[in-house]
């Protein structure tokens, strides 16, 4: 059994708060997008739903998220929400169930409600083959009990259809730690189809073992899906993270929204306030948006379009609010070339790279960077 599962520790509950913050920003998009008439929503190692000291977890925080935006937005939806809780465990599932009853959390016009005690290759292989249905969207939660399941090729296969998002979380401390012992063959076998030949040296910490895995699963679906982390610390060099899935630009950008509206400062992850323990300190933190910074004044050293930039600060995990301070600095500099396609005169501090001027894919102005140049009209 793990950890997460049974105690009530703190990296659990900051687990369930993503998960959260992400689908309350999912389900409310969906609830309202044309040709959607169904979400599928699957919690793979759901367990009991509740913790020892009363505490919700993932199924239980799923279903009481959709009841209140099934409520709130059926008057202007018809979506429904298929949840499907899956533990091999019958006890747990038993548990859950009751619990859902005893709270009235669902209710069958809000979709099906489902439970399985399946093995999670059994189950995940029959997600696998319910792909491509018209109108259907599916997000999977993906909380195993240990690693020695999980292969890059299962999350490929899931995101296949582009109509699919994972969100999977990874006891990375400890297969940290194993990696700088003596590694299991389970590990062994995930580590060389997630890593790179050059990045299988020893990780330098938690966060760089992390990282590495972030970028090697970035690397295996490049072109065609879009990975990042989201970094949970219990204990000072102890850390825990999920990791994020999805074939589709503006769900990447709510995931970014969601660990950027945790983690102000850095949009990286969560650590538990120890006093006077700054624990980042030993690996490398750059101010907020420095590094972010350099990169944006580099790729404008090319003439570039509204809708490149927003691709290009999204795919770098960052926020077009961060994107624009740094634009409006550079501006304000005198170092910026702004054309409106339409040949107009350049609004100051208008940049057009929300989503909803670029989700229609039409350009409206070009930039240049130029360090000694000046606004162009």
């Amino acid at each position: 059994m793990k950890d997460s599962q049974i105690n009530p520790y703190e990296h659990s509950d900051i687990k369930v708060k993503l998960l959260r913050l992400y689908l309350e920003k999912y389900i409310n998009i969906l609830a309202l997008a044309k040709g959607v008439h169904t979400v599928e929503v699957y919690d793979l190692f759901c367990g009991e739903g509740i913790y020892n000291n009363g505490k919700e977890g993932s199924p239980v925080i799923i279903l009481r998220l959709i009841k209140e935006i099934y409520y709130k937005s059926r008057k202007n939806s018809e979506v429904i929400f298929n949840c499907n809780f899956n533990d091999y465990n019958q006890e747990k599932t038993i548990k859950l169930s009751n619990y859902i009853a005893q709270k009235k959390l669902h209710y069958p016009e809000m979709g099906s409600l489902k439970f399985f005690n399946e093995d999670y290759q059994v189950i995940k292989d029959r997600i696998i083959q319910q792909t491509n249905i018209k109108g259907v969207k599916r997000f999977v939660f993906i909380d195993p009990y240990g690693y020695k399941n999980i292969s890059v090729g299962h999350i490929e296969n899931l995101l296949s259809d582009r109509n699919t998002e994972v969100l999977l979380f990874l006891p990375t401390q400890f297969m940290y730690r194993f990696e700088k012992k003596s590694t299991p063959e389970s590990l062994y076998n995930f580590l060389i189809e997630v890593m790179p030949e050059e990045e299988k040296s020893m990780s330098s910490s938690g966060v760089d073992f992390i990282h590495k895995l972030r970028d090697g699963f970035g690397d295996k679906l490049k072109g065609k899906h879009y990975v990042d982390s989201f970094i949970i610390t219990r204990n000072v060099n102890e850390f825990f993270a999920l990791f994020f899935f999805t074939s589709h630009l503006y769900g990447f950008e709510k995931f970014l929204e969601a660990k950027w509206s945790i983690d102000e400062e850095e949009g990286r992850g969560w650590s538990p306030k120890f006093e006077e323990v700054d624990l980042f300190s030993n690996i490398g933190v750059e101010a907020r948006t420095d590094k972010f910074e350099e990169k944006l004044i580099t790729f404008l050293s090319q003439l570039r379009s509204n809708i490149e930039l927003h691709h290009f600060t999204i795919e770098n995990r960052h926020l077009t609010t961060h994107a624009v301070q740094i634009l409006k600095k550079i501006q304000n500099s005198n170092n910026l070339i702004v054309n409106n396609v339409d040949n107009s005169k350049p609004r100051k501090g208008a940049f057009y790279i929300g989503w909803n001027e670029v989700k229609t894919n039409m350009i409206k102005c070009y930039f240049k960077y130029e360090n000694n140049g000046t606004i162009k009209y």
